[in-house]
């Protein structure tokens, strides 16, 4: 999916949309995953989990791309949702932030509780290299990551300068209802701090990505989305239909 906006923004591409939903078994995971082009090669914002490898392997071929023309990719943060398909990159150097690797090995060693860091997270690490961001670090002259911390204690985002200040958010702003609150609902990290992520994220930008939501810019005191969901339920429950539709959601 391209965003429909300025020509100078062409290289940036959703691949899987963000999907804002739960069920009674918790939170889907369904999370955005961006590709776009920097100066030095493409460039890969979050990977989806087990359930999104093949989605993705298929959005990537649309773009006429396999896996291994992926240069970077950058990790937003370590939760299963955003990380579990490192393994088709292994020739991409991983882009991730200090504090989150430090926070990940400490739910390791059991002195902290995070049940959405994958126990194998070490091994998902040993593509073609990592780097790891400290406070900001620049791709090139448009690309840069930088700092989120909130959610987790080591979330980072990528801010892309074109025609209009795009940022990727990751979950330091997981959906629309979060960015015009200026709250997240899930924080793992320091409450205060994920606040202020996202009063950063407000200012810094003018086209937002979260993390599981559509795209959309600032407008007025609101915002306007720019990319649409059209997501759907199906089950093989006995005795109805075979993949009955059991809810959709479009918007």
């Amino acid at each position: 999916m391209r965003i429909p906006i300025k020509s100078e923004r062409d290289n940036i591409f959703i691949l899987l949309p963000g999907i804002p939903a739960r069920s009674a078994r918790g939170f889907f995971g369904y999370c955005s995953v961006v590709l776009l082009r920097s100066e030095t090669g493409w460039v890969l914002f979050d990977t989806g989990h087990y359930g999104d490898r093949e989605l993705l392997i298929e959005a990537l071929s649309k773009q006429r791309l396999s896996p291994g023309d992926i240069s970077y990719v950058v990790i937003s943060h370590l939760h299963y949702d955003h990380c579990l398909n490192l393994p088709l990159f292994p020739q991409a150097t991983i882009i991730l932030g200090e504090k989150e690797l430090e926070y990940a090995r400490s739910v390791h060693a059991g002195e902290r509780v995070d049940h959405a860091i994958p126990d194998s997270f070490e091994s998902l690490l040993t593509n073609g290299g990592i780097w790891l961001v400290q406070s900001e670090k620049a791709l090139d002259p448009k690309i840069s990551v930088f700092e989120t911390p909130g959610h987790t204690p080591g979330s980072i985002a990528l801010l892309f300068q074109g025609a209009e200040r795009t940022i990727l958010c990751g979950d330091a702003v997981k959906n629309a209802w979060e960015f015009m609150n200026g709250c997240s609902d899930m924080v793992l990290g320091d409450p205060k701090a994920a606040c202020e992520s996202i009063q950063q994220i407000r200012k810094c930008g003018t086209v937002f990505i979260p993390g599981h939501d559509r795209a959309f810019r600032k407008a007025g005191d609101g915002l306007e989305f720019i990319t649409r969901i059209d997501w759907s339920i199906t089950a093989q429950v006995y005795p109805e239909s075979r993949d009955s539709e059991l809810y959709r959601l479009e918007a």
